[in-house]
């Protein structure tokens, strides 16, 4: 192959791909479920839309509590994350089940420290912020 069709095999690569690639879509938040994808799922409240979308934010990350059990030893249990409706304080992450998907905008996971600074002390497992209509 002659340098010369070499040079223009190449430009015509280079031609392809860059039309190919148009613009790319902004990333992701991952911490974000949005009302686009939340519209894209069947699911009848924000535990389910959670466990479909984002089962990663549903995971206990390591965050552990003793308990004194009646025989006096402490017993190792999961701390729960928080779970927030708008600003409100609802509990843990069985209170996801008691929000119907048709009303929320959007669902925010926040790690621990992230939290912490948004809320205060308490969010050793992490927080998930439901946003509503």
């Amino acid at each position: 192959m002659t340098a010369r069709r070499f040079v223009a095999l190449a430009a015509i690569a280079l031609a392809v791909g860059c039309a190919s690639a148009g613009v790319s879509p902004a990333k992701q938040n991952q911490n974000v479920i949005t009302t686009e994808e939340i519209s894209q799922v069947t699911a009848s409240n924000a535990y389910d839309l959670i466990q479909h979308l984002r089962p990663n934010f549903l995971r206990t990350r390591g965050a552990v509590r003793g308990a004194p059990s009646a025989d006096g030893t402490n017993h190792l249990e999961a701390v729960d994350l928080v779970v927030y409706l708008n600003e409100s304080r609802l509990g843990g992450s069985e209170q996801l089940r008691q929000i119907t998907s048709s009303d929320i905008r959007e669902i925010r996971y926040y790690s621990s420290s992230e939290a912490t600074t948004k809320w205060g002390t308490g969010h050793s497992a992490g927080a998930i912020q439901v946003v509503t209509r």
